[in-house]
Order: structure tokens, then C-alpha cells, then sequence
């Protein structure tokens, strides 16, 4: 279905934002939108981030750090905004209008392309999507946590000894995709 999304072609503007929020999410590792949208992406190769949700929840490991996929790269160079480098979308509203606008718009565009569970899909669909596309290629769980910015739960010890880096996330992140592309 993320294949449906990916190649839709729309005359319409606002389904083609929509499109492109929703694959930038899945090439930057199921991003959420309000770091998405807050992230300055000026002469960037590699992305940094604290999640908004958990930046005041977890105390270790708040940094999801991944490199820059070419394929989120032209997305970027269309939608940044040159002087701040956030990505403009032209929304003049707030960020609930605009998330529900999208919202509303990848709900058509999967309708369209033939989804059957198509009044389910959302922007976060992306996110969900890039975990399971993951898992099912055998991308371990702790992986596709630290890509997606999930706390590792604590109650499993193992993870005193263990730590999830950069080149971790590239090379899951770099799977799923070609996955996605076809690419074996």
C-alpha cells in the first residue's frame, strides 16, 4: 500500500503535498510531523533530533540521528524554505488545520489508489508502515525503536549493554527502502 501512495499521481496540489509529506515520513524513518515540520534542514546530510513527544519523558538516548536517504532529498530541496529550512507547505493555519488537512488528503488519495482499509490511512500510517515494513524484513525491534524514536523499555536489562547507533538506523533505514523500491 505504501507503493500505492508512493506512486499516485494527482493533479491536485493539495493531494500532492499530502503524497509527498507521507513518503518524506517513511524515508526519515516513520518522522512525526511536528518534527518534521521543525527541523531545519539547511546544508543537512544527516538528521538529529529529539522527538517532541518523549523530549521531556526520556532522560538517555534522546537523539535519533540518521543519515539523509537520496530519495527524501528531493522532497526536501522542493519544500524547504531556503531562509529558515523548514519545509513550507504553504499552510497559513494552524498545525491541527494543517494535520488534519493532510490527514483528510491521504485518506483520498488512498480511496483512490485502491486501498481496501483506506478510511484508516493517515499521516501516521507512514510511520506504522516503515515499523512493519521493518520488522517483516527482520530489522530487529530495538532498531526500528531507535528510528522511529520509540523509548526502549527499560525493563529489559540486555539494554544496559547494548547501544543503538547511527550506523544502525542508515542501514535499517536503507533496507526498508530498497525494499520498497524493489531493490533485493
Amino acid at each position: 500500500d505504501t507503493r500505492k501512495i508512493r506512486d499516485y499521481e494527482t493533479p491536485y496540489k493539495g493531494e500532492r503535498k499530502a503524497r509527498d509529506l507521507f513518503m518524506l515520513s517513511y524515508y526519515l524513518g516513520g518522522i512525526n510531523l511536528i518534527d518534521l515540520m521543525n527541523y531545519d534542514f539547511r546544508d543537512k546530510t544527516m538528521m538529529e533530533y529529539i522527538r517532541t513527544k518523549t523530549r521531556n519523558k526520556k532522560k538517555t538516548n534522546r537523539t535519533i540521528s540518521f543519515t539523509i536517504p537520496p530519495e527524501a532529498q528531493p522532497y526536501i530541496d522542493q519544500y524547504m524554505n531556503k531562509k529558515t529550512g523548514h519545509l513550507d507547505f504553504g499552510n497559513k493555519g494552524t498545525y491541527e488545520t494543517f494535520k488534519n488537512i493532510v490527514t483528510r488528503d491521504i485518506k483520498l488519495i488512498a480511496q483512490k489508489a485502491g486501498i481496501k482499509d483506506w478510511k484508516r490511512c493517515c499521516y501516521y500510517t507512514a510511520r506504522k508502515s516503515f515499523v512493519q515494513h521493518g520488522f517483516d524484513l527482520g530489522i530487529s525491534l530495538e532498531i526500528l525503536e531507535y528510528c522511529i524514536g520509540q523509548s526502549m523499555k527499560s525493563d529489559r536489562p540486555i539494554f544496559n549493554y547494548l547501544k543503538i547507533m547511527r550506523r544502525h538506523a542508515d542501514e535499517a533505514i536503507r533496507i526498508i527502502i530498497n525494499n520498497l523500491n524493489g531493490d533485493t
